[in-house]
């Protein structure tokens, strides 16, 4: 079954997980995880979203954004 929509309030912080199928691995060497926030902080840029921290997990990804 689908998960509900989440609200999504301008201006409030959302905690966003990024996560890999059946919770694997999701960044197996270094240069996957580089390539992954390059790709994360331009498309921060592009939807005009502030991300405040993150935190380097093997498994998931978790970061803070407004």
């Amino acid at each position: 079954m689908a998960r509900l929509p989440r609200l999504a309030l301008p201006g409030i912080p959302h905690h966003v997980t990024q996560r890999g199928n059946r919770r694997e691995q999701t960044f197996f060497e270094d240069g996957d995880y580089a390539l992954y926030l390059d790709l994360l902080s331009e498309a921060a840029l592009k939807a005009g979203v502030t991300i405040w921290s993150y935190c380097r997990k093997r498994v998931r990804d978790p970061t803070l954004r407004r």
